[in-house]
């Protein structure tokens, strides 16, 4: 089955429920540069990314090329999102997909998707229509086709009139529609990245507004009409990192509790989890008696979550683990253990693996036997400490990190107009420099 999905204008949450869906269980997602690159995170980890994002100048796909991509995975039966920004079919190239997928007999379902023709508008605190001031509006492509657009027709029309893609001809535009009749003192507005917490309204007249906006960032909306002397400017930014851009690499958790921080202060996170977590080492795990170990050492919040998983596939019941002790390196690790009703008996006051090996030390005996839940090619301070106090352990490595490429391409769109860029791990840093190499502007965390 494929979907061809509407992500929504900009804002990770103004997603459908149905969107959202899709996109969890999605084997295949095919991105636009519009969507919001968090909503990668919440693809399943095997779910094949691949970009296909149309910026003016530049094709990444032609569209002819795209429709063969949802044709061949749609045809081998997979999972397929088509995942565009807005809504599939407003200014979206959907109908064009729809019908490849109709002529090569591949079923499909249309998910709709907020549109910015009036959500950018709307979060601008301007309504597209107003009782006394718009009955009507109308949405207009801003990139004119064969002279379809009969500017004298619409210059007529008292709705509001609403132009997409349109901020590169706004000159044209605006001269336009005064010889078609509309007056030089209609009021007019550009809404930049709509939705976002770096949107920006300016606001002018046909007359001044191509020269107040002549700065303004792409993607934007063209708003023309008397709606624009309604706006009530109900979003406030504020905070101390209003105006600020961050990449959060982290994992999907880590990234969860990121943004709620930075949105809390007026920033705008975007998460783009660049490392994914394989597990490893299952056979073994199967063949480890956790009822002869005391103690259980959890490193990383991805630990967690591969135990959990071991525990599930070998069908191993929670109250095999009573009488054990639990450790975690930091909060993180902690929360998502008390998420599934496991409360850590030892977690340092810093979060790092030396301090956790210092508390080890003060708080077990010679008599325990612990076991440590890993990642891969992290072994060290915890098994220094348990060696010198002469502590019987087990280390295991149960899951390693590697680069998830298919997000190179958000990662570089979103990278360039970041101010910061935070790592959680030492992979995910290793992840950034495999695909982004040295930066100039972006300051790293």
């Amino acid at each position: 089955m494929v979907y061809l999905v509407g992500a929504g204008p900009g804002d990770r949450e103004l997603i459908t429920v149905k969107a959202l869906n899709c996109i969890k269980n999605a084997e295949v997602i095919v991105f636009d540069h519009l969507i919001n690159a968090s909503l990668l995170n919440d693809a399943p980890p095997d779910c094949r990314l691949i970009y296909a994002g149309k910026i003016s100048g530049s094709h990444h796909l032609a569209q002819e090329e795209i429709n063969a991509v949802i044709v061949k995975y749609g045809a081998e039966g997979r999972n397929v999102v088509r995942l565009k920004g807005g809504d599939p079919f407003v200014f979206g190239r959907g109908c064009e997909e729809a019908r490849a997928l109709l002529e090569n007999g591949i079923y499909f379902e249309i998910v709709p998707g907020v549109s910015s023709c009036y959500s950018a508008a709307e979060y601008a605190g301007i309504p597209v229509t107003h009782r006394g001031a718009a009955s009507s509006f109308h949405v207009i492509t801003g990139h004119e086709t064969h002279g379809r657009i009969d500017y004298g027709l619409i210059a007529k029309e008292e709705g509001t009139l609403v132009f997409m893609m349109g901020l590169q001809a706004l000159d044209s535009i605006c001269e336009r529609l005064i010889s078609g009749g509309k007056p030089p003192e209609t009021p007019a507005a550009v809404i930049s990245k709509g939705t976002l917490k770096s949107q920006r309204c300016i606001t002018g007249t046909l007359k001044t507004i191509a020269d107040k906006a002549k700065n303004a960032d792409m993607p934007a909306a063209i708003i023309v009409g008397d709606v624009v002397n309604e706006r009530t400017e109900w979003v406030k930014e504020r905070g101390v990192l209003r105006d600020t851009k961050i990449i959060s690499t982290a994992t999907k958790p880590v990234s969860k509790n990121l943004r709620r921080e930075v949105e809390k202060y007026g920033g705008e996170l975007t998460e783009i989890s660049i490392i994914k977590t394989v597990p490893i080492n299952f056979e073994e795990f199967k063949n480890v008696d956790l009822s002869a170990y005391s103690c259980a050492v959890f490193s990383s919040a991805n630990g967690v979550d591969v135990f959990l998983k071991y525990l599930r596939d070998t069908k191993t019941d929670m109250r095999s683990l009573h009488k054990m002790k639990l450790a975690a390196v930091g909060e993180s690790t902690a929360e998502r253990l008390e998420k599934c009703g496991l409360y850590p008996d030892f977690v340092p006051e810093k979060y790092s693996g030396g301090a956790l090996a210092q508390l080890l030390e003060k708080r077990l005996d010679k008599d325990d036997r612990v076991l440590i839940l890993r990642a891969e090619k992290t072994a060290g301070e915890v098994e220094g400490s348990l060696d010198r106090r002469g502590i019987s352990y087990k280390s295991l490595p149960i899951y390693r990190t590697e680069t998830c490429f298919e997000k190179s391409e958000a990662l570089r769109l979103y990278v360039s107009d970041a101010d910061y860029v935070i790592f959680s791990s030492g992979s995910a840093a290793a992840a950034f420099s495999e695909i982004i190499g040295d930066t100039k502007t972006t300051k790293l965390i």
